[in-house]
């Protein structure tokens, strides 16, 4: 490591959060059964399958249940990225995962519950 690097960079390091989506109409009308639990908020346990007592748990710097509002990941992911944007660093919010598992709706949020990016925008503005 390069230790010309100012106090800042060496603090920087990659940060991993996990948010749930709740089940969409098509998963509820069809009586789906939930995989996936958040005992805590840096846990996620996954079922192997829905009948199974076998699970695989995963731990993250921060998780996000089904019932979760785009207020709180935003407080909890973005809204302390904005300083080191606004002073010039550059920063990433990047959403992962299959198709169908909640990218989209964490990122443009829905009707009653305003996105991470207008969240953002909102505040810059101010």
């Amino acid at each position: 490591m390069n230790d010309t690097r100012n106090k800042k960079e060496k603090n920087q390091h990659i940060q991993v959060f996990a948010r749930v989506r709740p089940l969409n109409n098509a998963e509820k009308t069809s009586k789906s059964p939930v995989v996936v639990d958040v005992p805590s908020n840096k846990e996620i346990i996954v079922k192997e399958r829905p009948q199974d007592k076998l699970t695989k748990k995963f731990t993250f710097d921060k998780t996000f249940g089904p019932l979760s509002k785009q207020i709180d990941v935003y407080n909890a992911v973005v809204s302390p990225l904005l300083d080191e944007v606004l002073a010039g660093y550059n920063c990433t919010v990047f959403a992962y995962g299959q198709t169908g598992t909640g990218k989209t709706f964490t990122m443009e949020g829905a009707c009653n519950d305003p996105s991470l990016h207008w969240q953002t925008v909102r505040i810059i503005m101010k």
